[in-house]
């Protein structure tokens, strides 16, 4: 158990992380973690178009910009269409946030997160993550491990690392860390 620990604390550190609250949800399951089937089988749908629609607008954007000035325009278009559909997959992706089951993490980036919980999580505990990123920037579904469960102001900081997560929804965890870090200075220097 203890080298178990000491892979999931150095797997924790692998990546940034940004100190922003972000709506989870965070559900503890029986037994050990899934294999890479099962899991990827048990992605909800919305998640799955939240990747895609994600990847799809920026190939879109990449092609256009090969084409240079003429195609301004048509990108502009293109840009308001996705913003739409972004909208509208936000709308759907608010459906699989459970109440019950809803934080708000401290930090989060590529390895895992942080968050505040009322109740105690046991280390090693396999637990479902679904994270819904801010300002439409897209969600991501999950399994984690508890790597620590420390007691903390009206209860526990809770540390979960990834352990099963689609490369791009990785992908798209490092991105937003580094957009909301890019915020958070720019925010710092407009206050000095």
């Amino acid at each position: 158990m203890h080298s178990e620990l000491d892979q999931l604390t150095t797997d924790f550190q692998q990546y940034f992380k940004v100190e922003h609250a972000i709506v989870i949800n965070v559900v503890s399951k029986d037994g050990p973690l899934p294999d890479e089937a099962t899991f990827l089988a048990a992605i909800p749908e919305p998640f799955l178009l939240a990747g895609n629609i994600g990847q799809l607008n920026l190939n879109a954007l990449r092609s256009l910009q090969r084409l240079g000035e003429l195609a301004e325009e048509l990108a502009n278009y293109l840009q308001q269409q996705a913003k739409k559909l972004d909208l509208l997959l936000h709308y759907v992706l608010q459906q699989q946030d459970t109440v019950a089951h809803r934080f708000f993490t401290k930090s989060y980036g590529g390895a895992g997160l942080s968050f505040a919980s009322e109740s105690p999580f046991t280390a090693l505990q396999v637990v479902e993550v679904k994270l819904f990123l801010a300002e439409n920037a897209g969600a991501v579904y999950c399994y984690g491990q508890i790597l620590s469960c420390e007691p903390a102001d009206n209860g526990y900081l809770v540390n979960v690392v990834f352990r099963q997560i689609r490369e791009e929804d990785r992908e798209l965890l490092v991105r937003a860390s580094l957009q909301q870090q890019s915020r958070q200075l720019k925010l710092k220097a407009e206050q000095r």
